[in-house]
């Protein structure tokens, strides 16, 4: 079984939650590229920030898309293309 750091388990954790928001909305998820790579970034937790910048470029499938995080909620998403709106 593979151990994961806390921050690495923050970002997991939310990641989960982007996942079900973009399900939620496919109005949004039909704006991202067909393929590309999720980097969550939790913006009210330094250390998990850090560690998901430290994971940009290591893998190199596709284009990344930002989720900014904020109290649990996916304030933004940032494409190669510009920010998608979230608003409803």
């Amino acid at each position: 079984m593979v151990s994961l750091s806390g921050p690495a388990k923050r970002v997991l954790e939310a990641g989960a939650e982007v996942s079900a928001f973009l399900y939620a909305h496919p109005e949004i998820t039909a704006r991202l590229p067909g393929r590309y790579r999720l980097v969550v970034l939790l913006l009210d937790d330094p250390e998990a920030l850090a560690w998901a910048l430290g994971t940009v470029g290591v893998d190199g499938a596709g284009p990344v898309v930002y989720a900014l995080v904020q109290g649990g909620q996916v304030q933004a998403l940032l494409t190669p293309g510009g920010p998608i709106s979230l608003a409803a």
